[in-house]
């Protein structure tokens, strides 16, 4: 059976983890489904590690790499501290293009404060573009795991969703949609990027020293619907999603409704699912409102076998994730 592009189902994904069980003492959260990242247990402290490789996109993806490992170790209850990377250029790559990169390294390792101290680079024929992975590790500042959410709890989005699929489209795309709106709109979508932005830095750290959360979850591929699908499979709890309720950037909407694709399921980077109680989770939102960062109660927590639910205009169908990042229908 052949794969199409996008994310393994969950289904071949929850077999392929089985063949790699492992059992220790100091693994506190090990591979599964819906987690992405590992804590360890090394003498008295608990250490987060997390890995991610940029394969959208090779425009900004420096940044992109440190966003996307940082959002990661986030939701791990992590504050990012140590960096490793691969660095696979293809073929024809110049000393100069090598510089770019390396510089753009030294440059996001100051602004997060995160030392890069290990990885491997080299030209190969397999690639066209520059294909960067990371490996992230860090202190655990809260432990936070989906096995912690309880019903009752409420979800919470902060930022809108397809921050990254916006910024993304809008780049890869930007002819086609000068066409048809203005470069002003064009350029102010290409910069989600920085604005919202994809990085969860501030406002992960923000979170995690200050509410007591549940756990975190960091839509990527697949958009919002598939990290709340994974995150409460995970939990073995049910839930409800009030559709109406999940923020959409006005940007994100008109390009979507452009190229015909679901929001809800682009690539999302820069938004981030919370779960907290009813009171943690109303205070999370007042403060970070005060602060102009859209942020919404989108769910509840339900008991386990309840099922996992969409509500729309007062209508339920099941919750099911995007097999297929709804991006890869126009890139």
């Amino acid at each position: 059976m052949s794969l199409k592009a996008g994310k393994i189902t969950p289904e071949i994904l929850k077999e392929m983890l089985k063949k790699i069980e492992c059992s220790s003492q100091d693994l506190v959260i090990g591979p599964s489904y819906g987690i992405d990242g590992a804590v360890l247990k090394i003498g008295e402290e608990l250490v987060a590690v997390a890995s991610d490789p940029i394969t959208f996109t090779s425009k900004d993806n420096v940044y992109y790499l440190f966003a996307c490992n940082i959002n990661d170790l986030i939701c791990m209850g992590a504050k990012p501290e140590f960096l490793g990377m691969n660095v696979l250029f293809g073929e024809g790559i110049t000393k100069a293009e090598v510089a770019m990169t390396f510089n753009e390294i030294a440059r996001f390792s100051k602004e997060f404060n995160i030392c890069v101290v290990t990885g491997h680079t080299e030209v190969t024929p397999y690639v066209k573009e520059t294909i960067l992975s990371g490996f992230i590790f860090g202190r655990v500042i809260k432990e936070v795991s989906p096995h912690k959410i309880l019903p009752g709890d409420l979800i919470v989005q902060l930022r809108g969703v397809a921050i990254e699929g916006t910024c993304i489209i809008a780049r890869e795309k930007a002819g086609d949609l000068i066409r048809n709106f203005s470069p002003e709109f064009v350029e102010r979508c290409k910069d989600f990027l920085f604005e919202p932005g994809i990085s969860l830095y501030s406002i992960g750290i923000k979170l995690l020293e200050n509410y007591e959360i549940h756990n975190l979850h960091d839509p990527t591929e697949g958009g919002i619907i598939t990290a709340l699908y994974e995150a409460l499979s995970a939990s073995g709890c049910g839930g409800v999603v009030y559709v109406d309720r999940i923020h959409i950037y006005e940007e994100t909407a008109k390009i979507c409704n452009y190229y015909g694709i679901n929001p809800l399921g682009v690539i999302s980077s820069g938004s981030l699912v919370v779960f907290a109680s009813p009171a943690e989770s109303e205070r999370m939102c007042s403060d970070f409102e005060r602060e102009g960062i859209p942020a919404e109660v989108i769910g509840e927590v339900t008991a386990p076998g309840t099922g996992v639910w969409l509500q729309k205009d007062g209508s339920r169908e099941e919750l099911k994730p995007f097999l297929r990042d709804e991006i890869l229908e126009i890139l």
